[in-house]
């Protein structure tokens, strides 16, 4: 069966903020503990505030035929919000990848790979230097994913949630454990 065939990677509309809302917050209570997520998160909740107006920021979904959404990505600017990452991440625009989601029927077919090329190449055009995000190892296949799209481990938060960048051209890096 040819996968790409059965979904397209599309830049999200405003109009599909509630939609996209209720996927992603489905991911979320799937995916992660009761209390380890917020449950309206201000990202979500003024979705065309912060992903669709600002020439800097960008959300992406993959959909099936019939329209469903099955998978996420979006890019904003990086406000730094993580102190203990700061030493490891440069000092040019940075974006942050964030709302990365696959529905689990839809895993292991190149939607997250292919939703992410959508992103880079965004977050290269709008003048990003570098990529930060941090991921889960709730998420089933996040760390390896994100490994193997050349993202460098720069802290562990906890034994679950590591800080990882990518400079645009690689580098190697050094992994802070704390």
């Amino acid at each position: 069966m040819n996968h790409e065939a059965a979904y397209r990677i599309l830049p999200a509309a405003g109009h599909r903020g509630a939609a996209i809302q209720a996927f992603v917050l489905a991911m979320m209570r799937d995916l992660y503990p009761p209390g380890s997520y917020h449950e309206n998160p201000h990202d979500l909740a003024c979705f065309e505030e912060v992903y669709i107006q600002p020439a800097d920021a960008g959300f992406w979904i993959a959909e099936d035929a019939d329209g469903r959404i099955v998978g996420t990505a979006a890019v904003r600017s990086y406000d730094r919000r993580f102190p203990e990452v700061e030493h490891a991440i440069g000092s040019g625009p940075v974006c942050e990848i964030v709302k990365c989601y696959i529905h689990p029927d839809c895993r292991r077919r190149g939607i997250g790979s292919r939703l992410y090329r959508e992103a880079e190449r965004f977050a290269r055009a709008a003048g990003y230097k570098e990529s930060y995000l941090h991921t889960s190892l709730y998420l089933p296949g996040g760390y390896p994913f994100w490994q193997s799209q050349a993202y460098i481990e720069r802290h562990w938060e906890s034994e679950q949630i590591v800080h990882m960048s990518k400079r645009w051209g690689g580098e190697s890096g050094l992994c802070y454990r704390g």
